[in-house]
């Protein structure tokens, strides 16, 4: 009942919500990393470019391919994918649903999304790359907003429960999980140089979301940083170090070197404008950033657009 309440609710606000999201675009920005520890970028490529929302991208293994989602309607969701070499885009899903979070697993032959059901529940599925041969990998779960392959048994799973995002972390295949977080952000992402850890954002302190650590191995939680104040979405680059954006500017930080706090390190305001998701790929050679399209009437803070974007995801139920 308690479902089905829900998936009600869920749908009375599904097409206002979808006909708000914010139009963004996905620029792509080379990156490169410095033997001193600095990193250098070249001037962004806009690689959608048009009004309408594009979004969550992730890259393809060799980091020659964009996956991302883009609504061309109000309707639903599908997953695209930018080729570097052509410049082409396809159309990789065409369905009913809603898919979102595309992310290329180990085989490179198949990857995973968060698909909004028939039912409006949200569930987390593995599809071939021709958009075939769907597989259910958690199976008892129903509420799935946002995801991190830890590696190939394990995901982390920020999920809905009351409008509040709960992270808990799954053992596939089945469905046995660990409780480990509530009232989380949207972005968890693997530590590269840690102890079988993830990191996620804690967001109790409205004045500076907390970053979290996890590990696997020794179960232990710990701080990893205090983020500027209303950002959440953040990368990892190879060495440890941790990019976020705000108000158009690429800010790092080196738990190594936490006396230096954030420190920014270029300045994107002009070229891309209020960026907030980063994605980086795993050669740590090419970002690609989310950013407001800059005419567009409906742009917000990044807090503001959270609100929607997550409410998208009640057709992937946030």
């Amino acid at each position: 009942m308690k479902k089905q309440l829900l998936a009600a609710a869920m749908l009375l606000v599904t097409s206002a919500l979808c006909a708000q999201l914010p139009s963004t675009d996905i620029f792509l920005v080379n990156m490169n990393m410095a033997k001193d520890g600095k990193i250098y970028f070249s001037e962004p490529k806009n690689i959608t470019h048009r009004k309408g929302y594009d979004n969550q991208p992730s890259f393809s293994k060799d980091g020659s391919k964009v996956y991302y989602v883009a609504y061309y309607d109000t309707v639903q969701s599908d997953i695209y994918v930018y080729d570097s070499n052509d410049t082409s885009i396809t159309q990789l899903t065409n369905t009913p649903e809603s898919e979102f979070s595309p992310r290329i697993n180990s085989d490179d032959l198949s990857f995973t999304i968060v698909r909004v059901d028939a039912d409006k529940a949200q569930r987390f599925y593995k599809i071939l790359m021709d958009g075939t041969n769907e597989e259910q990998l958690v199976g008892n779960s129903d509420s799935v907003a946002y995801y991190c392959k830890v590696n190939d048994s394990t995901v982390a799973a920020a999920e809905l429960n009351n409008n509040i995002l709960e992270l808990n972390i799954y053992e596939l295949p089945g469905g046995q999980f660990i409780p480990l977080a509530k009232n989380i952000g949207r972005c968890i992402a693997v530590i590269p140089d840690g102890d079988n850890e993830i990191s996620y954002v804690e967001k109790a302190d409205t004045n500076g979301y907390m970053m979290m650590s996890f590990s696997l191995n020794s179960g232990l939680i710990g701080g990893v940083c205090q983020l500027p104040k209303g950002v959440e979405d953040y990368a990892w680059t190879s060495d440890g170090r941790i990019l976020c954006g705000i108000s158009g500017k690429m800010l790092i930080y080196d738990k190594n070197k936490p006396e230096n706090g954030w420190t920014e390190i270029a300045d994107f305001s002009k070229s891309i404008g209020d960026f907030y998701r980063i994605a980086i790929n795993n050669s740590n050679s090419q970002l690609a950033l989310v950013a407001y399209t800059k005419d567009d009437s409906q742009k917000s803070d990044v807090k503001k657009e959270e609100a929607k974007d997550d409410k998208k995801q009640k057709r992937k139920k946030d």
